[in-house]
């Protein structure tokens, strides 16, 4: 990924639009007037001071061009920590013509301001298909990679507004979505199971006109996007019914109201949800979950739902997430009491007449061997943190290895020696990461008592602890 060189040609330059802000939103919680540097920490500092770097997302659009200003008229205040380091990123798409002098104009801005530039290019073949959930995926898992190359926990910050959730909440409505659904965006998000990488919106309370206003007053332009006019588009769509919407009384600043009282909702289930799965869940060692069925039969319907959606979370790995409809017919099915096998979201969910189990389901995506180096670690199928200790000096023998699944034959190798207590199934067992030097296997994650121990590894399981 490299930093395209600005362009100096003015004739070649993207259009550019620098208007009055657009109509104002009622009732927008925090008003323009009210961004001023004695709101930044609380607006700015408090949400990106836990991080060691900060990528700001600036595609050149009002949003994310007002968030620059913010945050650079935050770094001036001289309250940001010493190690904080803030930088900005720009995502090409190379979905329109003009996508690269746009990144070549945002870099220019960037460096104005006293930040340092890089432009991330979506490269490959195109989709034909719902292309803006794609160029979303993309977007996000390049600005992943570029935040994980640097200094961690790291956060990716961007402009999303009130007017932004509201959008988010009548689009998730449209589609059924539940509680977790119409709670809205979230004002932060890990996008790795172990936080080291975190999604930061820190403009959530702010309406899009209060923001185009700031960016006004403040001298700057922002780059005019032609897909916004595009009805094509869910987004725009739901745009151009906004006096329609408004007239029944759902404006954006009610409607990111209601959000944020979903949200409150939430997050007092996740708490439930959390106690429960330390109460009633048994986890063997990572390898499988176990708990009572009579006890899981005996909580609400909604806690069930939600007991199921983070044991296949924290069991799945990299697997496709289950829907909500998936998850509810699951429950339903294990409702009825009956001893049944399925699976779903990368797992095997089985139930016994006493017992309820769920673990890593073998064979259908294949894990890949991942090679790992002498002092370093390495997120193993979103499952495990192997670390392989640094070496003592002179030590001849550290060399690298291959971290890859168990599987059935080579666990069957070991299984006799397990204490029957803590034998686990054999099918949960072959998903577990194992430490290879060519065809030995040195060490094994998750199976107490085994015969394999090598200090040299160190496997942590993220277990339910990590953020979702």
């Amino acid at each position: 990924m490299t930093e395209p060189r600005p362009s100096s040609d003015p004739a070649r330059s993207p259009p550019l639009r620098a208007s009055q802000p657009s109509r104002s939103s009622p009732g927008h919680i925090v008003d323009e007037r009210s961004v001023h540097d004695r709101d930044l920490d609380a607006l700015i500092g408090q949400p990106l001071t836990p991080f060691r770097r900060v990528v700001l997302a600036v595609s050149g659009g009002s949003d994310s061009m007002a968030l620059m200003v913010l945050v650079a008229r935050w770094a001036a205040s001289g309250r940001i920590p010493a190690d904080v380091l803030i930088d900005v990123a720009t995502v090409d798409h190379g979905l329109r013509a003009e996508s690269a002098r746009e990144a070549d104009w945002v870099a220019e801005r960037a460096r104005a301001l006293g930040f340092r530039h890089t432009t991330l290019a979506w490269s490959g073949e195109k989709p034909q298909s719902a292309v803006q959930e794609e160029a979303r995926a993309a977007r996000y898992a390049l600005l992943t990679a570029h935040a994980q190359a640097g200094p961690q926990p790291a956060a990716i910050v961007t402009g999303h507004t009130a007017d932004d959730q509201a959008e988010t909440l009548i689009m998730r409505l449209g589609r059924g979505s539940g509680l977790d659904g119409l709670s809205g965006m979230s004002p932060a998000r890990p996008l790795m199971p172990d936080s080291s990488v975190v999604l930061v919106r820190p403009l959530l309370s702010l309406s899009k006109s209060a923001l185009q206003g700031l960016l006004v007053r403040a001298g700057g332009t922002w780059l005019d996007d032609p897909s916004n006019d595009s009805l094509d588009f869910e987004r725009v769509r739901l745009r151009a019914a906004d006096a329609n919407l408004e007239a029944l009384g759902l404006s954006n600043a009610k409607l990111a109201l209601s959000a944020r009282r979903l949200s409150r909702a939430r997050q007092a289930l996740e708490v439930l949800t959390q106690e429960k799965l330390t109460a009633l869940v048994a986890v063997h060692g990572g390898s499988y979950a176990s708990l009572s069925r009579q006890a899981w039969a005996a909580e609400p319907a909604e806690i069930r739902v939600r007991l199921l959606a983070r044991l296949l979370d924290t069991f799945g790995g990299f697997a496709r997430p289950a829907q909500l409809s998936q998850i509810e017919a699951l429950e339903e099915v294990l409702a009825e009491g009956r001893p049944i096998a399925q699976t779903l979201g990368g797992c095997m969910v089985s139930q016994g007449w006493t017992t309820l189990r769920l673990y890593r389901e073998p064979g259908r995506q294949a894990l890949a061997d991942a090679v790992l180096e002498p002092g370093r670690e390495i997120l193993w199928d979103r499952r495990f943190r192997v670390a392989y200790r640094a070496p003592e000096e002179g030590d001849v023998e550290a060399r690298p290895v291959s971290v890859r699944p168990l599987g059935l034959a080579a666990y069957a190798t070991l299984r006799d020696a397990l204490d029957d207590a803590e034998r686990p199934p054999a099918r949960a067992a072959a998903t577990l990461p194992s430490v290879w030097c060519e065809d030995r296997l040195l060490a094994v994650a998750g199976l107490p008592g085994g015969p394999l121990t090598d200090a040299r590894f160190i496997f942590t399981f993220l277990g339910f602890d990590r953020v979702t």
